[in-house]
């Protein structure tokens, strides 16, 4: 479990941004700040 003001660890995904897929890391936004949500159920029929 990560705690406040430790790094989060390196990870790829697939986004969808603009109407398009694409591959994103989370050193892509290196310098910037980031928010990372998570929706495990998202484009499913639950």
């Amino acid at each position: 479990m990560l705690k406040v003001g430790e790094k989060a660890p390196e990870f790829e995904g697939t986004a969808y941004h603009k109407g398009n897929f694409k591959n994103v890391k989370l050193s892509d936004y290196d310098g910037e700040w980031r928010v990372v949500c998570f929706y495990p159920g998202d484009f499913t029929f639950v």
